[in-house]
């Protein structure tokens, strides 16, 4: 049987969210992340501002030098959740597997559906397009392949004149489809830069070896491919460019780690200032951690310095979903690798390896026993859920002289969202 695997990208979805809250957004160059002059990276930038080279992941002051006009939003989290879960919703009445891969992208398995569709994958591509428009007034691309890499690197080829988002678009906007056989013919023109998972230390290796366009790749043996890049790397590559992935789509994939980061509104060399922050980084986490019914095996650092130089450092430790736990080893990590004098950018805490355990002794009050403990964050957290996390949090990770605002809403809406 033929494999239907279409991959779902909604197109600058924060930037799209915002313009539903405001249209007078549409047709100009957009930036979510934070307001203008404010310390931050882009989050995500509207196709107008991109043409300005302006990325996700670049400095908010990098973004404003390049187009001092943009238009700077700070961002709706919550708002983009709750788009993200109606078109998740939307997809489950429409494929019988669905894998929520990010907040804006999705994959569906359509395999033996096909007779629903007339056995036009084309329709079968339209109809998802025009049921998350009708459904949410966002666009999106709708790319199907034979599996799920093929898909999303069709998806990138298709992608809207910025002038088409918001509106019904044409037949074949924003669609395509690879048939089964001829995902090697598909990939063979397009540019090296397309090659999904291909990063900037490989391309420009690549190109060293004259390898302009995926299809290049194929001239090369594999021999020559893995003594290049490594023996991983290189059987990666030599499949990679004959349009070979995995076809298998999980409809209840799990994140393989929760955590935060924040840039500090000025660098910072406050102790105390850190201690807070790392404080409320530990307890947004493992409030997220809970709510998955998991706990973690190992905390991650991650420290930037205002010359940007960037230090990551992990530990294992016995599996807990305990704020104090985290916070005493994210603590711990930074004394260890903070050894420059010099201010810091950006502190982060992730939680990761995740596992089913026993109750660790390690805790704020060791004197309960565990059934009280698990009652304890059930309510804080519950609170949290309905009020805002920034409604209930340690003293440890409060300053006394800092605003508690928006800025320190709810839970991430990054999680994956509730199956109803």
């Amino acid at each position: 049987m033929n494999r239907l695997i279409a991959h779902i990208d909604m197109n600058s979805f924060f930037v799209s969210c915002e313009r539903l809250l405001d249209p007078s957004l549409n047709g100009k160059p957009v930036i979510v992340g934070g307001r203008k002059g404010e310390r931050g990276v882009v989050a995500s930038a509207s196709y107008e501002a991109r043409k300005y080279g302006i990325k996700s992941g670049m400095p908010l002051m990098t973004a404003e030098k390049l187009c001092p006009k943009a238009l700077f939003v700070p961002g709706h989290h919550r708002l983009y959740s709750k788009y993200s879960r109606k078109v998740y919703v939307l997809l489950r009445r429409v494929a019988p597997l669905v894998e929520y891969a990010s907040i804006d992208e999705f994959y569906l398995d359509f395999t033996g559906c096909e007779a629903l569709y007339g056995n036009d994958c084309w329709a079968m591509a339209r109809k998802v397009r025009d049921s998350v428009f009708d459904r949410t007034q966002l666009s999106c691309t709708v790319a199907i392949a034979s599996n799920k890499y093929v898909a999303k690197i069709a998806g990138k080829t298709v992608k809207p004149d910025p002038a088409t988002l918001g509106k019904k678009v044409g037949e074949n906007t924003g669609v395509v489809v690879v048939p089964e056989g001829e995902e090697q013919k598909f990939l063979a023109h397009l540019p090296i830069e397309r090659l999904h998972g291909a990063g900037e230390k490989t391309q420009p290796r690549l190109k060293e070896m004259r390898i302009h366009r995926i299809g290049d790749i194929l001239s090369i043996p594999l021999p020559k491919l893995q003594k290049a890049f490594g023996p991983s790397a290189g059987e990666w590559l030599h499949q990679a460019a004959r349009g070979l992935g995995d076809t298998e789509v999980h409809p209840f994939h799990d994140a393989k780690s929760v955590g935060h980061e924040t840039t500090f509104e000025k660098d910072t060399d406050n102790l105390e200032q850190i201690h807070q922050t790392l404080a409320w980084l530990s307890e947004k986490g493992c409030y997220r951690l809970r709510r998955t019914g998991k706990k973690a095996r190992t905390i991650t650092l991650k420290l930037r310095y205002d010359d940007f130089q960037t230090i990551t450092r992990a530990k294992t430790i016995p599996e807990t979903d305990d704020d104090a736990v985290v916070m005493k080893t994210a603590y711990e990590l930074f004394k260890e690798s903070h050894v420059r004098k010099r201010k810091i950018r950006l502190l982060g805490v992730s939680l990761s390896k995740f596992e089913k355990g026993e109750e660790q002794d390690q805790w704020l009050f060791p004197e309960m026993s565990s059934k009280r403990k698990e009652a304890l964050f059930k309510s804080v957290d519950s609170i949290k859920r309905k009020y805002g996390f920034h409604k209930l949090e340690k003293a440890s990770s409060l300053d006394p002289n800092e605003k508690h605002d928006a800025e320190r809403e709810g839970p991430s809406p990054f999680e994956k969202p509730k199956i109803k």
